[in-house]
């Protein structure tokens, strides 16, 4: 046998080992691009009054937190009340009539139709008493949710109407809003943690997957995932650049 042979055949039984490596997840092959990113607050709301009327306080300002069902607005409610207390004088005079009327309802001295007018007075005078009620409610403004006064749009003693009053925003919880592209689609799921570094601080903070889009942007050739942080000790500004890290 040649020393060819042999070569040739020690070639074909040798077997090198081959290291199979897990596949990077579709955020950590992209980090390298340093993707950018805004966060911004997850709730923003314009607040108004579901009433018109003159403004009688006004107890917050500009950058103010405010916690849920804190006074923002108060409008003027002196004849809103003035309409409630005539309506309970109306329906305690009804309900005094009806309890004398009764004492004859059985004897028939007083006719079935005038005890159901009676109750058709007293349904009318609780009717009244309740809407003024809830008049008097809506005269109130209160926060519909924890956060802070962005922007006020409105003075004491000015009348408004259907126009925003505040805009309130949420800060506990910031979303940030990732471009991928479609070669990432289908390898990033809800509840995933993405870890994000704030141009800012510098810090690393972790935002959980909410939802991805369904569908990829034909233009760019990318979808967009929208993730949210915890920031309910508002270490984090509102407005402040970010980037996925581990790149």
């Amino acid at each position: 046998m040649t020393l060819l042979s042999l070569t040739r055949r020690a070639s074909a039984c040798l077997v090198l080992p081959v290291l199979l490596l897990p596949p990077l997840s579709a955020a950590a092959q992209v980090s390298g691009d340093a993707l950018s990113c805004l966060l911004v607050p997850a709730r923003s709301s314009d607040v108004g009054s579901r009433q018109a009327g003159i403004v009688t306080e006004l107890p917050v300002q500009r950058a103010q937190l405010v916690a849920e069902g804190d006074l923002l607005m108060q409008l003027d409610d002196e004849l809103l009340r003035a309409d409630l207390q005539q309506a309970e004088i109306r329906r305690e005079a009804a309900e005094a009539r009806i309890g004398r009327a009764a004492r004859f309802e059985s004897s028939n001295i007083i006719p079935g139709e005038e005890m159901e007018t009676m109750r058709t007075e007293l349904a009318l005078a609780e009717a009244a008493a309740e809407r003024a009620r809830i008049q008097i409610e809506q005269a109130r403004l209160t926060a519909p949710f924890p956060g802070v006064v962005a922007e006020v749009f409105v003075s004491e003693a000015e009348r408004i109407g259907a126009e925003p009053v505040l805009r309130l925003i949420d800060l506990g919880t910031l979303e940030v809003e990732l471009v991928f592209p479609t070669e990432a689609y289908g390898e990033i799921q809800a509840g995933e943690d993405l870890p994000l570094e704030v141009d800012l601080t510098g810090d690393e903070v972790i935002a959980t997957v909410r939802s991805t889009d369904p569908f990829i942007d034909a233009s760019s050739n990318t979808f967009s995932v929208i993730a949210e942080i915890d920031n309910s000790d508002l270490a984090i500004p509102s407005g402040a650049s970010c980037r996925l890290a581990g790149g």
